[in-house]
């Protein structure tokens, strides 16, 4: 019966700070502030009396025989799904180890004017087409 009546007491206590937390933008006085702190106190303390209340009862009902297999088997878990990641990290490691390809012809003659080098960047949109077109097909291709 007990459980009962803490349950309600906290979901009272959970409701009324919900709606003290709804007031915090708008509270002026101190004594407000007050009650919205010591609502959500309240609300925090029967919470965390509640919870450890429910994981006592449910450690204790465990024996430790099957504490000792779950973590067995959470362990279990674990190092595959390590074994997996590594496994797939090396597969990666080993694809992005491919040759490049050599630069291409049109990149690799490269005329330089006196104007370029003034300038700084080339004004024909169709030799920066290729250029970007080149570098493409170097990465991607």
């Amino acid at each position: 019966m007990g459980s009962t009546e803490q349950l309600a007491e906290l979901i009272s206590s959970l409701e009324q700070a919900t709606l003290m937390a709804k007031q915090i933008g708008t509270a002026v006085e101190q004594n407000q502030l007050l009650q919205i702190t010591s609502s959500l106190r309240i609300a925090h303390n029967r919470l965390s009396a509640f919870l450890s209340e429910a994981a006592e009862k449910s450690i204790s009902s465990v024996e430790p025989m099957q504490l000792e297999e779950e973590e067995e088997t959470v362990e279990e878990k674990r190092d595959s799904t390590v074994e997996k990641v590594e496994e797939k990290m090396r597969e990666c490691f080993i694809r992005n180890k491919r040759a490049k390809r050599p630069l291409s012809p049109s990149s690799a003659v490269v005329e330089t004017s006196a104007a370029d080098e003034r300038c700084g960047h080339d004004l024909d949109p169709n030799a920066t087409k290729l250029r970007a077109l080149d570098l493409i097909y170097q990465f991607h291709g």
